[in-house]
């Protein structure tokens, strides 16, 4: 590797000037070929940063004082210097360091050879056959292993193993067939001509190579499990100078399965809009992933043929209403939104923990004026930043929150409202009429859904409005947000609920029939 630099300069602008001749190569198959032909290039690239990360460290090291190469270069450490000479970020060095540490061999002072940890891994990675991503992945599973261990011929059996799947994964160009297909767990499956071999992404093989430790740690998960579960924990959410809360966590697998468990169903596929708002649109490409991807099978499709699965004449009649259009959380938001359902939910199970004998619930102090008026804030007990009046009018249709108003001398006008909270008898009625969150193409159901009264608290007598069936509505937490704090409205036509749509995505602001009722007869 002790190449003259002006002759590594000319490598680099020759594959500089490769690289803008493959730029204007457009057809998908030249693509292919070129990612596997430049990821091969880059592997020999990470190779020789990783040496020299890791002879710069070498040289360095601690014990050198100031005859060390980082010091009489004017910095304290060889990662420092690295990240200044190749202007690389700290944590990048660091990487290359570690990794270099675990795959160098050398020479000790006494001109005795020291071999690398991993010989393997060393072997592969220097010769252009693993990335750096591959090799750190390999070596970290292993240094895990030989923690229990120690460095045994099983260890070097399983090095040679993981290395033996990496390479057969290796990016390769041109035709593939005629090769071999090696098995992570170790069978060999003969190839046969156009059979493409099985490659195994940089997950997969630490999937692997957990399998293995567990395989060879004659301990077994059960110490490792006991300390996960010692550091288990939530610390309190702390309040910031912007009003925040922000608080960490830590779950052990378990917990972390059960959360999942119960957010994924709330993250489906099916509470996006399957609908598109253009008709030209009507069959578009699936997304490549994620929670807010579209099943593309028909075996996914509601056999019973809601009136928001299937076109119908009143869809002809008038322009689609897109709710992803709103939607426009991203993925972190929807995980909260998920997760503050649950909550919301299990607050409000009848074996939910009592306080002083009443269940969990939050209180939301106002005044009569600004709740009114429309404007003005609100405040929750707990939390020293305020409210808008609109989420307090959204808290007064849900069965945990007791919003207290207050005259214009700090007089008590009203206290909790046990009569807006909608029974168990009038839940099943409005599930059974609306079938779920009533706004256009959203399907979470009944379960996951608030009691939205129509009729808001807008009397200048400070009465509710009627918690009646004919006065309510089921909605999400996200789109009654949405209700109380955007142009959509919701009126009640002949008991059942329409949705108006803003002067944006129906100029003439037609009320349209809501809900997902079977019964219900197209217009």
């Amino acid at each position: 590797m002790h190449l003259e630099n002006a002759t590594l300069g000319d490598i680099a602008e020759r594959l500089r000037e490769l690289l803008e001749a493959d730029r204007g190569r457009s057809s998908a198959d030249a693509l292919l070929e070129s990612a596997a032909t430049w990821e091969r290039l880059g592997m020999v690239a990470d190779s020789a940063r990783v040496w020299v990360a890791a002879e710069i460290d070498a040289e360095s090291r601690r014990e050198l004082g100031a005859d060390g190469l980082a010091y009489r270069h004017g910095f304290p450490t060889g990662k420092k210097l690295l990240a200044s000479t190749a202007n690389v970020s700290e944590r990048t060095a660091a990487s290359r360091m570690q990794l270099g540490r675990q795959i160098r061999s050398h020479l000790s002072n006494t001109g005795l050879p020291c071999p690398s940890r991993f010989p393997a891994v060393e072997e592969a990675f220097f010769a252009g056959q693993i990335g750096a991503d591959t090799a750190s992945v390999i070596c970290r599973a292993l240094t895990d292993i030989a923690s229990r261990t120690t460095f045994t011929s099983a260890l070097d059996e399983a090095e040679r193993h993981l290395v033996g799947v990496a390479t057969a994964s290796m990016p390769t160009t041109g035709a593939p067939g005629g090769t071999t297909e090696t098995d992570p767990d170790g069978d060999t499956a003969g190839g046969c001509s156009g059979t493409a071999p099985r490659l195994y992404t940089v997950e997969e093989i630490a999937r692997l190579a957990i399998r293995i430790r567990e395989h060879l740690d004659p301990d077994g998960a059960e110490p490792r499990d006991a300390a996960k579960q010692h550091l288990r924990g939530f610390s309190y959410p702390r309040i910031g100078s912007d009003g925040m809360a922000r608080g960490r966590y830590a779950l052990p697998p378990l917990q972390l399965g059960i959360l999942l468990a119960a957010i994924d169903p709330i993250l489906s596929p099916r509470t996006a809009d399957p609908t598109p708002a253009d008709p030209t649109q009507a069959n578009p490409a699936p997304p490549d992933s994620g929670p807010d991807s579209e099943p593309t099978s028909s075996d996914d499709a509601d056999p019973a043929g809601t009136p928001d699965d299937r076109p119908s004449q009143t869809s002809k009649l008038r322009p689609a209403v897109s709710s992803a259009s709103l939607d426009e959380r991203t993925y972190e938001q929807k995980l909260l939104d998920a997760l503050m359902t649950l909550i919301e939910q299990a607050a409000g199970s009848p074996s939910a923990s009592l306080l002083n004998g009443a269940a969990p619930t939050v209180n939301v102090h106002v005044a009569a004026i600004d709740l009114e008026a429309g404007r003005g804030v609100g405040w929750i007990d707990g939390s020293s930043e305020p409210i808008p009046v609109s989420t307090v009018a959204m808290l007064q249709c849900t069965g945990d929150t007791i919003v207290s108003i207050f005259g214009t001398h700090g007089e008590i006008l009203s206290h909790g409202k046990t009569h807006r909270v909608a029974t168990r008898k009038q839940r099943r009625a409005l599930a059974a009429r609306d079938g779920g969150c009533v706004f256009p193409g959203c399907h979470h159901p009944p379960s996951r859904c608030q009691a939205h009264h129509v009729i808001p608290w807008v009397s200048t007598i400070f009465e509710p409005g009627a918690t009646d069936v004919d006065n309510m509505a089921l909605l999400c937490a996200f789109h009654h947000s949405v209700i109380h704090s955007s142009a959509w409205r919701l009126t009640m036509i002949h008991g059942s609920p329409h949705i108006t749509p803003p002067s944006w995505v129906d100029p003439r602001r037609t009320p349209r029939p809501a809900g997902r009722r079977r019964t219900a007869e197209p217009w």
